[in-house]
């Protein structure tokens, strides 16, 4: 935003600007300036406060920042600030009320090229869902945003607790089942076992799971047989004396 569009502001749906405002940058006290507008709106006749279609001058009061007392300041549309700024004379104040007319141009052409918005209940319905309807895809992006960052975190203390207590488990059943030394075969059935599951996982070692993995590797441990070298293996270490 530049130096001049600062000089106004959006208020009720039209542009406007403070009797404090045109103060400071006229460089005038702000009571002379409360005072030239009461001194307009005393003259007001009844074409002239039907000449705007918004109030031209509207009573405020502000805080003043070193004793937090109320004060009063009036707020002006462009018409009135117009009106106030003709009593302004000499080469400055010309500056001053170029710059101001400027600022008020700008923010109404920026307000005239936003879509306005829909008058009609059922228009407004429409827009309504509309607006939930893309809040709610970009919430759904959002969420599987931080499901993807959730899923690619490491598995935490417990589910590694409960692969490694799975992996044991499974090497023994399949141990027992075949009537082999499970203390002699443990070593060469859980570097199989490990192995398929860092395959599966695309990790090079057990302690780099991720939270994704957890379900397709505890799957993967219900059904896990050995590859056919490490049956082979275990075949040739029984023959072994």
């Amino acid at each position: 935003m530049n130096e001049e569009t600062q000089l106004v502001v959006m208020t009720n749906g039209q542009v406007t600007t403070t009797s404090r405002e045109v103060a400071q940058v006229f460089g005038r006290e702000h009571r002379d300036v409360l005072k030239a507008i009461d001194n307009l709106t005393k003259g007001f006749d009844e074409g002239v406060r039907n000449f705007s279609q918004a109030p031209m001058f509207t009573e405020e009061t502000y805080v003043h920042s070193q004793n937090h007392q109320e004060y009063r300041q009036v707020r002006m549309n462009k018409d009135g600030f117009t009106l106030l700024a003709m009593g302004f004379t000499g080469s400055k104040a010309t500056q001053f009320k170029l710059r101001y007319i400027q600022a008020f141009n700008e923010m109404e052409e920026t307000l005239r090229s936003q879509p306005a918005l829909p008058t009609n209940p059922l228009d407004q319905i429409v827009l309504l869902a509309q607006g939930t309807t893309q809040l709610s895809k970009e919430v759904g992006k959002l969420k599987n945003k931080v499901d993807e960052l959730d899923g690619n975190q490491v598995l935490n203390s417990a589910r590694y607790e409960y692969i490694s207590k799975a992996v044991s488990a499974k090497v023994r059943e399949y141990a027992n089942v075949n009537n082999l030394n499970y203390k002699k075969v443990n070593g060469e059935l859980r570097r199989d076992l490990n192995r398929q599951i860092n395959e599966v996982a695309g990790v090079k070692i057990r302690r780099d799971l991720r939270d994704k993995d957890f379900d397709t590797v505890t799957q993967l441990i219900s059904i896990w047989t050995p590859a056919a070298a490490t049956i082979y293996q275990l075949k040739q270490m029984e023959l072994e004396v």
